[in-house]
């Protein structure tokens, strides 16, 4: 074989190599983080003054949210009942995660404190 064509078929194979690698490698799933801080019996995203957000998720996809409990004197916790996932009870300066897998064809869902769902309730939304 001619070594133009040896450097050929390496040029090739170096460039199927770098194309395909990243996909082999990079396996991980991404994970959509959410940060809830509870305060005056209200949830809000971490540094936003928003009471109770709308979440908006993506059908399939790995979600974590992080639930931090800054109500002096009261529990916590964040649900999502349609799920059937929570963080059970987080007390006041503690903090819990949770980490699921959006249902392919989810349903309407909202998330709650089971305690005091009546104030502390928001709606999720599903991006297509």
């Amino acid at each position: 074989m001619k070594p133009y064509v040896r450097i050929g078929l390496l040029a090739v194979l170096l460039a199927v190599v770098a194309a395909v690698l990243p996909r082999i490698v990079d396996t991980r799933e991404q994970v959509h983080e959410i940060r809830l801080v509870a305060k005056n019996m209200t949830y809000y995203a971490d540094g936003s003054e928003d009471p109770n957000p709308a979440l908006r998720l993506v059908p399939g996809e790995q979600v974590r949210v992080t639930f931090r409990n800054d109500d002096r004197g009261m529990s916590h916790d964040f649900g999502i009942p349609a799920f059937r996932v929570g963080t059970g009870i987080v007390d006041f300066g503690t903090e819990k995660s949770v980490t699921f897998k959006v249902p392919d064809n989810p349903s309407a869902a909202t998330y709650i404190c089971t305690p005091h769902s009546a104030m502390m309730s928001g709606r999720i939304f599903f991006a297509k």
